[in-house]
């Protein structure tokens, strides 16, 4: 009678354990579950904002295109006119376009508040797709390039602008502008035949051997700057593609 009751507890016993067994273990994939729903959320919702970002950074990266083409036609253009026989023909013209090419226009700094979020919080472990998690890495490689080789550039537009100073009249560049705010004016060519402040050969020369090498600097930042834009956007093709982002969008 005593040995009965004693297997029947036993039993009684090994059905709880199993029970709590399988309560804990079900609890614990539950919690799993509940942890990767709302990492891959998270993730998705990051891939949301880089999309947004890369966006910002392909109309940013284009603006920069075109100023940097502006720029190499003032450069080409200057170039053209002081290889004439006559400087002193063409007063109208090298003011035209020495004034273009000292123009500042802007870095164009580009987004990366997603990037950021993603390196300075160590959450590039929630990106599950290693063909995305190596793009990122890349393209944060490439716009570290960017941003730091713009920089130098306008280092040298700034050594252009300089040079400006002993060459121009900044009168007749004054009077050759037309402001459309406070802050923005177009640059026109001057009327008449305004001259240079120096014709010295040897000013001249330095003159030209700058405006030479920022000529050849921005043809190398336009090579970047258009190798930045593609990989712009194949990246945000990329996420679109494998987050399924089309459907949102559409």
């Amino acid at each position: 009678m005593q040995k009965g009751i004693y297997k029947k507890e036993l039993r009684d016993y090994f059905t709880e354990f199993v029970m709590l067994f399988a309560a804990v273990t079900l609890g614990f994939f539950a919690e799993n579950l509940r942890e990767h729903y709302a990492e891959r959320r998270l993730e998705k919702q990051l891939m949301r904002s880089m999309v947004s970002d890369l966006n910002r950074n392909e109309e940013l990266l284009s603006a920069q295109q075109r100023a940097l083409l502006a720029r190499k036609v003032a450069c080409d253009s200057l170039s053209y006119f002081f290889n004439q026989p006559d400087l002193h023909r063409y007063g109208a013209e090298l003011y035209q376009y020495g004034r273009r090419i000292g123009y500042y226009a802007g870095e164009y700094p580009l987004s990366s508040r997603s990037l950021d979020q993603l390196k300075n919080n160590g959450m590039f472990s929630f990106i599950s797709k290693d063909i995305v998690a190596d793009s990122l890495s890349n393209y944060d490689n490439l716009k570290m390039q960017y941003e730091q080789r713009i920089k130098w550039y306008f280092e040298d537009v700034k050594e252009v602008q300089d040079e400006n100073k002993f060459i121009y009249d900044t009168r007749v560049f004054e009077k050759a502008s037309v402001y459309t705010n406070a802050y923005l004016f177009i640059i026109l060519k001057p009327e008449g035949n305004p001259q240079l402040l120096t014709y010295d050969k040897e000013r001249l020369q330095k003159y030209y051997n700058s405006f030479y090498y920022l000529k050849k600097n921005t043809e190398t930042q336009l090579r970047t700057v258009t190798d930045l834009i593609e990989s712009t956007r194949v990246l945000k093709d990329l996420i679109i593609k494998e987050y399924q982002l089309d459907k949102e969008i559409n």
